[in-house]
């Protein structure tokens, strides 16, 4: 793959640089509605939702991001990808990850009204984790 062809990406929560390399495309949930990133796309700065980002590297491997929501810029073939938490997809245990949401589910019936909107956020977060990982193997 040429060089010139292929974007600069970044991930980046406020803890850490989760990825940075070359990308042929990047997949993000954009959060009026998911977009793909090629090389040569338009400026863009796009507010993101909980959800899946999937790039395909210069060597055309797909990874998979599980991530909350954030922003996206994209610039002169430059992608920043800024959000509050990302996981590494191959990085993350579908047992525990089941594990979590059983047990998420299991308090969400007998909580209070500001209790349950919590953990009904700790269980898509966690589902959208599962997803990523499933994708991931």
């Amino acid at each position: 793959m040429q060089e010139e062809k292929l974007l600069n990406v970044e991930i980046v929560t406020p803890e850490k640089v989760l990825f940075t390399g070359k990308a042929v495309s990047v997949s993000v949930p954009g959060s009026k509605s998911p977009f793909q990133i090629l090389y040569n796309h338009a400026a863009i700065v796009s507010s993101l939702g909980l959800g899946i980002i999937k790039i395909i590297d210069g060597e055309n491997r797909k990874l998979f991001f599980a991530s909350s929501p954030g922003f996206t810029e994209v610039r002169q073939n430059k992608v920043s990808i800024l959000v509050e938490s990302a996981q590494d997809a191959a990085q993350l245990n579908e047992n525990e990850l089941n594990g979590i949401l059983n047990a998420a589910r299991g308090k969400l019936a007998g909580a209070a009204k500001e209790e349950a909107a919590l953990i009904k956020e700790e269980i898509a977060a966690a589902e959208n984790m599962l997803k990523a990982a499933r994708k991931s193997h």
